[in-house]
């Protein structure tokens, strides 16, 4: 039996792909669907073109306690004072973390990289409103993905390499 983090990790993991899947098909020509989930990428998904795409999958919360209250294991610590530069900043840090371990991957395919923003602390909008301090991804990926919320369920999905291209 599995231990309850690694179960888990697979559940967030898959509820991301599936959110990710269903906001690029809805705007792509080429489809994608999860062939499989492993570890190094995360989802291995294929195209409907026949071709595999290798996914990395990392969750943004705004620091460990709210991740750990979100995912009900509250232990009662508190965080300092919520800034919207705190969240760019772990945001920053997970981009360059897992472009650092890109490296172990299997390089049979290209890997993008799919960063679900768990933190309901800032919008869209907001993190939006930074972007010019957002880190640009290197080439280690493919393609950098953002899912996140903007004050409503439903998920928005942004592409972080276009970012600083895009028009303000």
């Amino acid at each position: 039996m599995k231990p309850r983090h690694d179960t888990e990790k697979l559940a967030l993991e898959r509820a991301a792909i599936r959110e990710f899947i269903r906001l690029f098909n809805s705007r792509h020509s080429v489809k994608l669907r999860l062939l499989y989930q492993h570890d190094r990428p995360d989802a291995v998904l294929q195209t409907s073109r026949g071709d595999k795409l290798g996914v990395e999958i990392t969750h943004l919360f705004y620091d460990a306690a709210e991740a750990k209250a979100l995912l009900g294991r509250p232990d009662g610590s508190l965080s300092g004072p919520v800034t919207l530069a705190h969240l760019i900043a772990q945001l920053n840090e997970l981009i360059k973390r897992k472009e650092s371990k890109k490296m172990a991957y299997d390089p049979a395919y290209p890997i993008s990289l799919l960063i679900r923003n768990a933190s309901p602390t800032f919008r869209l909008s907001e993190i939006w409103a930074a972007r010019d301090h957002i880190r640009k991804p290197n080439d280690s990926f493919i393609d950098t993905w953002f899912l996140t919320r903007d004050g409503t369920p439903d998920w928005k999905l942004m592409n972080l390499d276009d970012l600083h291209t895009a028009g303000g």
